[in-house]
C-alpha cells in the first residue's frame, strides 16, 4: 500500500492558493521543488483562485502531461494514476494520493496534511451532484521536459532576517541591555541575603544584621522596581521606532509592486499582513527582551544553584529540558491553527471592507440580513479557532506546569531529606527553594519564547510573500529622458493580450497602430471590445504576451514605469479621489505646487467656481470621509488634476461620461486649447468627444476594425458609422 507519511504537504498561505499548492505537492512528489510563489504566477491565480484549465496551464508549463477528466469513484479507486488533484467541495482543490475500496487519503492544503476519509465522506465532497458518485480530477504525468528541469528553491526565511531591525537601533539597545543585567544582579543577590537571614541572622541571635539584611532585600526589590520601569519606557520608545520602520518598508514594498498583484490579491489579506507586522514588533520589543532576561536570569541563579548542590541542579535542568521540549511539540498544530486564523481574520477584514464600501447598494438591494448572516458565520469560525486554540494552549501549559511542579516538590524534598542528614544548612535549603521559585517564571518563559518565535516565524513567512515578489521596475529598464512639445509616436506591433493562461481568451490580438506624436487618437468600440486594456498596456499596467510598444524607438518593456508615467495625464474612468484637501488632491504627485496654474486647471475643468465656493475653498477636505462630490464634480476634479500636470501624453477613459451636456461642451473647449502639441488618446463613446480627433480607432472584439478620420470613416459607412449612427440622427 502507498506509504502516506511520505507524501509531502505542504499548507497555502492565502485563501485562494489551494491550487497551486496542490501543483507543489505533486511536483514535489516527483522530485523537483518550486515555491509557492512561482506556481502561483505559473497558473494565473486571481482573487477567485484558479480553474482546472489554469492548472492544466500551469502543468503543462511544468513539463507534465495533463488529462482531466470526470470520472466515477470505481475507475478512480481501480485504474486511476495516482497523485491527482481533484476538485473538492465545488470550490477547492485537494490532492488524492492513496485510495481503497473503502478510504480515500486526501492531502489538503488548507489544512497541510493527508486526511483520511471513508468512501461516503469522499464522494459527499468529490461528486459533482448530489446524487452522483462521479466528480472531476486533474491527471499529471511527468514527462521528460519535467525531469529536465531544475528545482528553483525556496526562499529561506528565519528569526535572523529580524537582525537588521535590531542592528538599526543599537544605540537604543545598549540601556536595555543595562537596565537587564542590573536586574539580573539583583536577583543573585536576593538568594544569598535569603541565606545569610537563616545562616547568619537567625542562628547567632543578631537582630540588627537581620533588619539590615532585610532593608538590603527591600533595597534590591526596589532598584530591580526601577530598573522595570525604566526599561518599559526605552522600550515603547524603541518599539515604535521599529514599528513606523516595519511597516514603511512594508508599504513602499506593495506600493513597488505592478498592479496585477492587487488585481489578484483580496485587500482583507495585505491588511492581514500589516497584523503580522505588529506580531514581529511585538516579537522584537516585548518577547525577545522577555526571553534575554529569562535567559539571564536562568544562567546567573542556575549558576549559584550549582554551586550549592550538584544533584539539585542536575534535577532542577533536567525539569527545565522537559518543559521545554513538550512546548515545543505543538509546533505543527500550532502552525496550522495560526493559518486558519489568518484566513479567517482576513475573511473578515475583507467583509467589513465590502460592507463599509457598499452600504448604499446593501440598502438598495436589502442585503442587510445576508451580509450580517455571512459576517456572523466568520465570526463563529474565528470563535470556534480561538477556542480550539486555548484548549490546545491549556493542555500544553497545564502539562507544563505539573512537570515543573514535580520538579520543585523533588527539589524540595531531597533539600529537606539532606538538612535532615545535616549536609546542607537550612539557610542553604530556603536559598534553594527560593531560587527553584525564581526559576519557574523564566523556564516557562523560555517556552512561550519558543511558541512565540514560531508564530513570529509563521507572519514572517507570510510577509517574505510579499518582499519576495519582484518589483514592478526592475533595475534593468531606464528612465526616459523628459519629455516636452510633441514627445515622440507611440507604436504597437503585433500587439496580443489575455488576462490568465495561455488558454483564456485573447482581449487583445494582433494590434498594429502608430499613435502619432503631438495630435488626438480617439479609441471608440462596443463595450467588451478591449478599449481600456489596450489603455492600461499603454500605461505599463501589464505588459503584452506577444508583439512590442515602442516610445520612438525604445520599448516600452524597457522604460522605467514610475519614470514613464510622470509624463503621462490619465484620467480613468474609475479614478480614485483621495481623502485629502481639494487642492493637494490636484496637486497629488507633483512636488511644484502654483496657486495660480491650480486656478487655471480648474477653470479649464469648469470647477473652479464650485471650489471656490465650498466652506473652505481649496482647503476644503473630499474624498470617501470627507464633503460629498457628485460623480460629475469627480470627474471634473480628475481632469483638472490631469491639466495641472502639464504632461507630454495625455490618456482619457471615458473622461467626460458622467457630465452633462453643458459642461462637457465647456470642458471640451477648454481641452481643444490644451491638447495641441501633446500625444492624446482618448477612449469614448460620444461623438461630440471623439470627431475632432486626428485618428479614430475602431475596435471590435479585441482587433482594430478600421481607422481613419471622421469624415473618411462615416463615408466608408462601416463599423464605425454603425456604431454612432444613432448620435448621428440625433446630431441632424
Amino acid at each position: 500500500m502507498f506509504n502516506t507519511k511520505k507524501f509531502p504537504r505542504y499548507k497555502q498561505s492565502d485563501a485562494m492558493d489551494c491550487g497551486p499548492t496542490c501543483l507543489k505537492m505533486v511536483a514535489a512528489h516527483y522530485g523537483r521543488q518550486f515555491p509557492l510563489q512561482y506556481l502561483r504566477e505559473l497558473s494565473k491565480s486571481t482573487r477567485q483562485g484558479v480553474t482546472v484549465a489554469d492548472l492544466v496551464a500551469a502543468g503543462e508549463s511544468l513539463g507534465f502531461k495533463t488529462f482531466p477528466a470526470e470520472l466515477p469513484f470505481t475507475v478512480l479507486s481501480e485504474k486511476a494514476p495516482l497523485p491527482c488533484i481533484l476538485h473538492w467541495e465545488k470550490q477547492h482543490f485537494v490532492v488524492l494520493h492513496s485510495i481503497t475500496a473503502t478510504h480515500a487519503y486526501v492531502a489538503d492544503p488548507a489544512v497541510g496534511r493527508t486526511i483520511t476519509y471513508t468512501k461516503e465522506q469522499f464522494l459527499k465532497a468529490w461528486r459533482k451532484e448530489e446524487e452522483s458518485t462521479s466528480g472531476r480530477a486533474l491527471f499529471l504525468e511527468p514527462t521528460a521536459g519535467f525531469y529536465a528541469q531544475e528545482s528553483i528553491a525556496e526562499p529561506v526565511v528565519s528569526l535572523k532576517t529580524l537582525y537588521p531591525y535590531l542592528r538599526a537601533h543599537k544605540k537604543e539597545l545598549i540601556p536595555v541591555f543595562a537596565t537587564l543585567i542590573l536586574a539580573a544582579g539583583c536577583s543573585l543577590v536576593i538568594p544569598m541575603l535569603t541565606r545569610a537571614i537563616a545562616d547568619s541572622g537567625i542562628r547567632t541571635h543578631d537582630i540588627p544584621l537581620l533588619l539590615l539584611i532585610c532593608a538590603g532585600q527591600l533595597m534590591l526589590f526596589l532598584g530591580r522596581m526601577v530598573m522595570d520601569f525604566i526599561r518599559a519606557r526605552l522600550l515603547y520608545k524603541l518599539g515604535t521606532g521599529i514599528s513606523i520602520q516595519m511597516l514603511r518598508s512594508f508599504l513602499l514594498k506593495l506600493m513597488q509592486l505592478p498592479l496585477p498583484f492587487f488585481d489578484n490579491r483580496h485587500a482583507g489579506d495585505n491588511m492581514q499582513r500589516i497584523a503580522d507586522n505588529q506580531r514581529v514588533e511585538d516579537f522584537l520589543t516585548s518577547v525577545f527582551v522577555t526571553f534575554v532576561m529569562a535567559a539571564i536570569t536562568t544562567l546567573v541563579l542556575g549558576c549559584v544553584l550549582l554551586y550549592y548542590h550538584l544533584l539539585i541542579f542536575l534535577l532542577f535542568v533536567t525539569g527545565a529540558i522537559a518543559s521545554i521540549i513538550w512546548a515545543n511539540s505543538f509546533q505543527e498544530k500550532r502552525k496550522m491553527l495560526d493559518q486558519q486564523k489568518f484566513k479567517a481574520l482576513a475573511a473578515n477584514q475583507q467583509i467589513l471592507l465590502e460592507i463599509f464600501g457598499a452600504m448604499q447598494e446593501i440598502k438598495l438591494t436589502g442585503s442587510e440580513e445576508i451580509k450580517s448572516t455571512q459576517w456572523q458565520q466568520l465570526q463563529e469560525r474565528s470563535f470556534g479557532l480561538k477556542l480550539e486554540t486555548l484548549r490546545m494552549d491549556q493542555f500544553m501549559q497545564g502539562i507544563g506546569l505539573f512537570i515543573n511542579e514535580i520538579k520543585n516538590v523533588i527539589i524540595t524534598s531531597l533539600a529537606a531529606i539532606l538538612v535532615i542528614k545535616g549536609e546542607l544548612s537550612l539557610g542553604t535549603m530556603l536559598a534553594v527553594t527560593y531560587i527553584c521559585g525564581q526559576l519557574n517564571t523564566p523556564v516557562l518563559q523560555l517556552a512561550d519564547f519558543i511558541r512565540s518565535s514560531q508564530n513570529t516565524l509563521f507572519s514572517l513567512q507570510r510577509m517574505a510573500e510579499v518582499q519576495h515578489e519582484p518589483n514592478e521596475d526592475e533595475q534593468n529598464t531606464t528612465v526616459l529622458p523628459a519629455l516636452t512639445g510633441n514627445g515622440q509616436d507611440i507604436r504597437l506591433n503585433n500587439i496580443q493580450f489575455r488576462y490568465g493562461h495561455q488558454h483564456s481568451s485573447v482581449v487583445l490580438d494582433d494590434i498594429h497602430l502608430t499613435i502619432p506624436a503631438g495630435k488626438i487618437t480617439a479609441i471608440v468600440g462596443m463595450s467588451g471590445s478591449g478599449k481600456t486594456t489596450l489603455l492600461k498596456l499603454l500605461l505599463k499596467f501589464y505588459a503584452p504576451v506577444k508583439g512590442e510598444i515602442r516610445i520612438g524607438e525604445q520599448a516600452l518593456a524597457s522604460i522605467n514605469a514610475k519614470a514613464w508615467r510622470r509624463q503621462c495625464g490619465v484620467v480613468m474612468q474609475d479614478g480614485y479621489i483621495f481623502m485629502d484637501t481639494i487642492a493637494n488632491n490636484i496637486y497629488c504627485g507633483n512636488s511644484d505646487r502654483n496657486t495660480e496654474r491650480l486656478h487655471t486647471a480648474c477653470k479649464m475643468a469648469n470647477i473652479h467656481d464650485f471650489f471656490t465656493s465650498m466652506p473652505f475653498g481649496y482647503d476644503t477636505v473630499v474624498g470617501k470621509d470627507g464633503y460629498g462630490l457628485s460623480e460629475g464634480q469627480k470627474q471634473r476634479l480628475l481632469i483638472a488634476r490631469m491639466i495641472y500636470r502639464d504632461p507630454a501624453y495625455i490618456f482619457l477613459d471615458e473622461a467626460t461620461n458622467s457630465l452633462d451636456a453643458h459642461n462637457e461642451r465647456a470642458i471640451i473647449n477648454s481641452l481643444e486649447h490644451f491638447f495641441p502639441g501633446k500625444t492624446v488618446v482618448i477612449v469614448a463613446h460620444r461623438l461630440s468627444t471623439v470627431k475632432h480627433a486626428h485618428q479614430i480607432v475602431v475596435m471590435d472584439q479585441g482587433k482594430i476594425a478600421e481607422y481613419g478620420s471622421h469624415q473618411e470613416l462615416i463615408a466608408a459607412r462601416g463599423a464605425y458609422y454603425q456604431l454612432i449612427k444613432n448620435q448621428l440622427e440625433l446630431g441632424q
